[in-house]
């Protein structure tokens, strides 16, 4: 089959880099879809061993195991789908930003487990009694009587609606959050109202309870993009309104805050320690 001089060079590097010999021939013997994505087909000859490469996501097979290329693709497609799918249930955070819900992400991915070894409509309720959790452990992590306004009752601790709105509030205050606001609300009233859905619902299917999954993980990383937010408040310049404003001036119109105030230099110790 074609092939550019740049795929043929990719390949030839990939194979050497991860067989550790060098190539002494390459061809592309096949191109398939396989569902929304193509999978090229490589036969590479190496000086010590002899090699399959399928592309999306790239890797490579000896042939010693896979003695044909149509046994080596239902393999690969195998365990792409595998690998995406343990992938899905990864807390889709940098570890610093998933220890503001901790107990909340733990639970999802009890969630997750409870999803992955289910098959009857009982087993999917149990998935929804698992969000749920999710959702209360969530309000247990964020909730303070700060953000209860003067003169108002404190909400019972497993209230979700009421700490979510209060939440919200907090996270997202003022006329420029204002759609940051609504879409907080909206999707924390809807997630709450889908999870006790998912927990009563005697026809659930696996589908349900898929469906169920990805909302909270989307609520809980909405409501951590949100607090995130707050802590990053940048500085614009007075001129031109740009972002890049670096310790008091723009680098990009040379404006100069009249009020920037260098911080204080520590004093460097002279030898020891």
């Amino acid at each position: 089959m074609r092939a550019t001089e740049q795929e043929k060079q990719d390949i030839r590097l990939y194979v050497e880099d991860q067989a550790g010999e060098t190539v002494v021939h390459l061809e592309k013997v096949a191109s398939e879809m396989v569902g929304p994505a193509r999978h090229d087909i490589w036969d590479v000859h190496g000086e010590d061993g002899r090699w399959w490469v399928v592309t999306n996501a790239t890797n490579l097979y000896s042939q010693q195991d896979f003695k044909s290329r149509d046994v080596v693709l239902t393999f690969h497609v195998g365990l792409m789908m595998r690998v995406a799918h343990l992938q899905e249930r990864e807390v889709p955070f940098t570890p610093e930003a998933a220890d503001l819900l901790p107990g909340s992400w733990r639970r999802w991915e009890q969630a997750f487990t409870a999803y992955d070894g289910g098959d009857e409509a009982e087993d999917f309720q149990a998935v929804g009694v698992r969000l749920r959790e999710c959702l209360v452990s969530f309000i247990g992590e964020t909730s303070s009587d700060k953000l209860v306004p003067d003169g108002k009752e404190r909400p019972k601790n497993a209230d979700f609606r009421s700490w979510s709105e209060l939440l919200v509030n907090g996270l997202a205050e003022g006329p420029s959050a204002a759609k940051l606001r609504s879409y907080l609300k909206k999707i924390a009233v809807e997630t709450w109202e889908y999870v006790n859905w998912l927990t009563h619902a005697k026809n659930a299917v696996r589908i349900d309870a898929e469906i169920g999954l990805k909302i909270v993980e989307h609520l809980l990383v909405m409501f951590t993009e949100a607090r995130l937010r707050i802590g990053q408040a940048a500085t614009r310049c007075e001129e031109c309104g740009s972002y890049m404003v670096t310790a008091g001036a723009c680098t990009h119109c040379d404006w100069e805050d009249p009020n920037y105030q260098p911080p204080e230099r520590l004093p460097v110790s002279e030898g020891g320690s």
